[in-house]
This record gives C-alpha cells, structure tokens and sequence, in this order.
C-alpha cells in the first residue's frame, strides 16, 4: 500500500495524509484508554479511606456516619468512572478499526482482469 505514490492525484494525497494522521491519534488514544482500564486508581477498604479522608473531619458530631456516607460515595463514582472508561475505549477502538478501514480501502489496488 503506497500512501504518496506520484501517480495519485493531490487530493488522494491529501486525504491518505489526514487519514493517516488521525490513524495515528486514534491508536494513541486508544493506547491511554487501554492503560487507563487495566491499571486502576487504588481501592479502599472502608477503614483505609477513613484513614486517608475522614481524619480531618474528627470534630463532627455524627463523624461514623459521615465519613460511611463519603465512603459509599466514592465506591460509587468507582463504578461510574469503570463504566466511562469502558465506554471510551471501546469508542476509540471503533475510530480505529473506522478510519484504519478507510485508509485500507482508499488506498486497496485494483485487481485487473487476465
């Protein structure tokens, strides 16, 4: 496959360098949001994240309940950031498999007739 062969047009040259360069983003991003799935934030346990969050807030009257709450809170939003993240990869694969298609069949030889 020859992205810039003299005998294509200047527009077909124009096209293959776009394609090409959003190909490229497109496996980039596609590469941060593999990444972002597999390797994962650190998970709490409730007595972890009372540790970490919670020791400030040791003058609050109903402190066990609060600090119950934000962690409930936070399990939450873990599953709700899993859910993103998992739809944003599975977009980026697509862009690539999409614009990897176009640039394969813009770019596929002729077959001539023996």
């Amino acid at each position: 496959m020859n992205l810039f062969s003299k005998d294509k047009e200047i527009i077909l040259k124009i096209t293959n360098g776009i394609l090409l360069i959003w190909f490229l983003g497109a496996l980039m991003f596609t590469g941060y949001n593999i990444i972002e799935k597999v390797v994962k934030g650190p998970k709490y346990t409730y007595n972890e994240y009372k540790l970490q969050y919670c020791g400030k807030y040791d003058e609050i009257v109903d402190y066990e309940s609060n600090c119950q709450e934000m962690y409930d809170r936070s399990k939450l939003d873990d599953k709700q950031n899993d859910f993103y993240s998992t739809r944003s990869l599975y977009t980026s694969i697509l862009n690539v498999v999409i614009v990897g298609g176009a640039l394969f069949l813009l770019n596929k030889k002729k077959e001539t007739k023996k």
